[in-house]
């Protein structure tokens, strides 16, 4: 799996599958009030990917590029899935990651991250 090809099926599926990623602390709860997912899950039939919002965002982008990987490929068993978004994150360069943090990142932490660089919306 070539990163540079990986990164553009991961970019096209968020953006021109129709999925959202939704930040959020609350979680779907099986029978037995187990959480479905400590970190994220996807729901293909409402094109809602869920994304824990306590966890910090280079966790969050791995836990989105795992779920975008269960769309692209649905046949893949869970360990290749994770295998695969740890590595694939590790092989981002800086514009790829800085993309997949704008999905993950809340309100409040990309106006943190723009001070910090000394940088506003205007900028851009």
């Amino acid at each position: 799996m070539k990163s540079p090809s990986i990164f553009r099926r991961l970019k096209k599926t968020l953006l021109y599958s129709g999925y959202r990623v939704i930040l959020t602390d609350r979680f779907a709860r099986r029978k037995g009030g187990m959480a479905r997912g400590s970190k994220g899950y996807i729901l293909p039939d409402d094109l809602a990917i869920f994304i824990n919002k306590t966890i910090g965002v280079n966790d969050r982008v791995i836990t989105l590029v795992h779920e975008l990987l269960h769309e692209i490929y649905p046949e893949w068993q869970e360990q290749r899935v994770d295998r695969s978004s740890k590595r694939i994150f590790n092989h981002l360069t800086v514009p790829q990651l800085g993309f997949l943090q704008y999905f993950v990142m809340l309100p409040a932490e990309i106006k943190a991250m723009l001070k910090s660089n000394q940088l506003s919306p205007a900028c851009w």
